[in-house]
């Protein structure tokens, strides 16, 4: 009987002292049989490493910690733990998010039986401060990614629409294709440079991970995403403007942001409601290229 292949379950975590045990636990608990865990605490100020290390003595497989003494970027992390991996696949999981545990079965078996070079997969998203779980796509949404994943880059390019949770990769291409450290949204970067490459993208129609949303997640900070929007865009501007609508999407994207941003920085009601007024005849603009319409459409709003 042949021995299934590698995987490397790499968990990279920061001050997730009080989540990292849950997420321990859906690591060492996979029904794939042969994996190794690659645990790298980006030097926590609190208990994570501790906490970590009481749940993962448990693992009977191979497991590697390493921990940090300075704090350094997701990217550069996911980097430095990917050097320690021996696996053919890499799996990755933040301290903050767990996985079903059919996460590296359903996994393995996807990308052994179709072409392609790294997978993403259906979820549970859990809002923190509610205590309450969502599913992580619209029914809308996961038809729309999963009809147009042949047409990956182009959809995903001025817009990242994937829960990028638990993303499966070949440990060979982040070798020769390592993250760019000097974006915050590394996971819709690294997805963009693959598929432009030629890799293929799959999509498991299955619910394999929970990605919990906290208060402080990098979602919530938008001049961080703004940086990395236009970061990331920047590599395929002259992609991007060459299709009127995407250009269209992306000046909509930094319209948003800007907007966002300004909201964010202030606690005066009026003023709210003027940078809201200001943000609809902006998008509008951009949208309607008929004035009239513009106009009409804007009065009926």
């Amino acid at each position: 009987m042949n021995t299934p292949p590698l995987v490397s379950l790499i968990i990279i975590t920061m001050n997730h002292e009080k989540f990292i045990k849950q997420a321990c636990v859906s690591a060492i608990s996979q029904t794939y049989p042969n994996y190794e865990i690659i645990f790298l605490d980006n030097a926590s100020r609190d208990r994570t490493f501790e906490n970590a290390e009481k749940v993962l003595s448990k693992f009977g497989q191979h497991y590697e910690m390493i921990r940090n003494t300075e704090n350094f970027g997701v990217a550069k992390n996911i980097n430095i733990a990917v050097s320690h991996a021996s696996g053919e696949y890499i799996s990755l999981l933040s301290g903050d998010d767990w996985y079903t545990e059919d996460s590296l079965s359903e996994k393995v078996s996807y990308i052994q039986k179709n072409p392609i070079d790294f997978i993403l997969s259906d979820g549970y998203k859990y809002y923190q401060a509610e205590d309450k779980t969502t599913d992580a796509y619209t029914p809308k949404e996961k038809k729309h990614i999963i009809d147009s994943l042949d047409n990956f880059f182009h959809e995903n390019v001025s817009e990242n629409k994937t829960a990028n949770v638990g993303t499966f990769v070949k440990r060979d291409l982040l070798v020769q294709y390592p993250f760019d450290e000097s974006i915050n949204t590394e996971d819709w970067d690294m997805n963009l440079r693959l598929t432009s490459k030629g890799f293929k993208i799959g999509f498991i129609d299955k619910k394999l991970f929970y990605y919990r949303i906290l208060s402080t997640s990098l979602s919530r900070n938008w001049k961080l995403m703004k940086d990395s929007y236009e970061k990331v865009t920047y590599k395929y501007i002259d992609y991007i403007k060459a299709d009127k609508e995407l250009y269209k999407k992306y000046r909509l994207k930094l319209i948003h942001f800007k907007y966002e941003i300004l909201l964010s920085e202030t606690t005066s009601e009026s003023e709210k409601q003027y940078l809201r007024k200001e943000w609809k005849k902006e998008k509008y603009r951009v949208k309607y290229k008929n004035p009239i319409l513009f106009f009409k459409l804007l009065m009926l709003k």
